[in-house]
């Protein structure tokens, strides 16, 4: 018959060893939560820059189904999207080719105090 171990009384973990273990697992869940604020901030910055890529490819082919003769510049034009507020201007010049327009459709937003800016251009014949 196998004699049974009997427990020490003295077994367990030390208070060291509990507060080291503690302070390991406090450094990577405070790493973790630095991550999870990353990410957010680049999801947020993603969706306002997929917002800014529609409303200039929406006004670009807007312009391209226009009259020549009526593709024109705008001034500054303020507008609201998925709840974003953004600034577009489109800006006509003289194309590369005798009758072609180059046609520039800028689209900005305000990020906390910063200004982003998304260009798109192209080139639109009579």
């Amino acid at each position: 018959m196998k004699e049974q171990q009997s427990i020490d009384p003295n077994a367990g973990f030390t208070l060291v060893e509990s507060m080291l273990t503690l302070a390991i697992m406090s450094v990577g869940l405070l790493a973790l939560a630095g991550l999870q604020i990353t990410a957010l901030r680049g999801n947020a910055w993603s969706r306002r820059m997929t917002t800014a890529v529609s409303i200039a490819e929406q006004r670009i082919e807007q312009l391209k189904n226009t009259p020549y003769s009526d593709i024109q510049d705008e001034a500054a034009t303020q507008v609201t999207a998925s709840n974003l507020h953004f600034t577009r201007q489109v800006t006509v010049t003289n194309g590369p080719l005798p009758n072609t327009k180059s046609v520039s459709v800028l689209v900005s937003w305000q990020d906390q105090s910063k200004t982003h800016m998304f260009p798109i251009a192209t080139i639109i014949g009579q």
